[in-house]
């Protein structure tokens, strides 16, 4: 998930640079990790519920991947369109 937030973030700074090619493939990246992320979560979730230790542990870690990955997407964002 962190890698799925770092893409999307790096997508919307390339967006609002105006370069829709290297904005596309961090889409189409992003789209990739988030479906790898999903199918890994949600198995659980859905098999179990999302009441479980496991699933609340699974939403706990995709949250604070979320923020972390967002905050890393724009430090990293940041870093290669000043090249």
């Amino acid at each position: 998930m962190c890698v799925q937030d770092i893409l999307g973030t790096c997508m919307v700074i390339f967006e609002a640079r105006f370069n829709a090619p290297i904005a596309g493939l961090f889409d189409v990246l992003g789209w990739i990790a988030g479906i790898i992320c999903a199918a890994l979560a949600l198995e659980e979730i859905i098999t179990n519920g999302w009441r479980t230790k496991k699933s609340l542990t699974i939403i706990g870690a995709v949250s604070a991947a979320n923020f972390f990955g967002t905050f890393l997407g724009v430090w990293i964002g940041s870093a290669i369109t000043h090249h």
